[in-house]
């Protein structure tokens, strides 16, 4: 199966054991609205401030590059959201095979992040505005900057999607949930998962997130 289909599959089987099946109609199971475009402009905005662009700060510090990555693949959590919501899943697979750069521009990524967080921030206020495609493009855009392409985007994504599935399944909610595994933090015991098995299915890493769970 193609990456981006099963993320799409994935996405929809996480949401839907959060909130039920309700939620495509822009609401939790609880009856809260869901605002996946403001989701989108917050993770970008938090994606920009990895950046070292504060002119009266630390002016000699470097970017937080691994920390846009990982907000890079929080945006694209809720943008799949939208799209399931929006009625579309297919219309992402066109960037199934997009190539990324060979060099890291921080001051071309920057820009294509305020735009994101320009076109979502706007159509959430205007609804009559359809701004999924445009934000996917540029969503993809950042990606390829970042050197990115979607083999590693799928890795990301399949971690942090287990990981928040896992978590839901013990306790997240209820506040029962130990996210630190020892000493070190659940996300950093995901990873190095995954980076030792590289090819593990969805399935075969929930097993290991549990199996490392009781351990700690």
């Amino acid at each position: 199966m193609k990456h981006i289909k099963q993320m799409f599959e994935l996405q929809q089987k996480l949401n839907d054991e959060t909130n039920g099946t309700i939620w495509t109609e822009g609401a939790t199971k609880e009856g809260r609205q869901i605002f996946w475009l403001r989701c989108i402009y917050m993770e970008a905005a938090e994606a920009l401030d990895s950046f070292n662009w504060k002119h009266w700060k630390n002016i000699e510090g470097a970017h937080d590059l691994d920390n846009v990555k990982v907000e890079l693949v929080d945006i694209w959590h809720f943008i799949m959201s939208e799209a399931i919501h929006f009625g579309d899943k297919q219309f992402a697979e066109a960037y199934e095979d997009m190539a990324p750069e060979k060099e890291i521009n921080p001051e071309l990524m920057v820009e294509i992040l305020e735009k994101m967080v320009a076109v979502a921030s706007n159509a959430n206020v205007d609804k009559s505005i359809n701004v999924l495609y445009d934000i996917t493009g540029l969503f993809f855009r950042a990606l390829s900057t970042m050197c990115m392409d979607v083999p590693e985007l799928y890795k990301r994504y399949l971690v942090k999607n287990q990981l928040n599935s896992f978590r839901q399944n013990n306790g997240y909610k209820e506040g029962t949930y130990q996210k630190n595994w020892g000493a070190v933090e659940d996300n950093v015991i995901a990873f190095k998962l995954m980076d030792e098995s590289p090819d593990l299915s969805p399935e075969a890493l929930y097993e290991k997130l549990e199996e490392a769970y009781k351990k700690c």
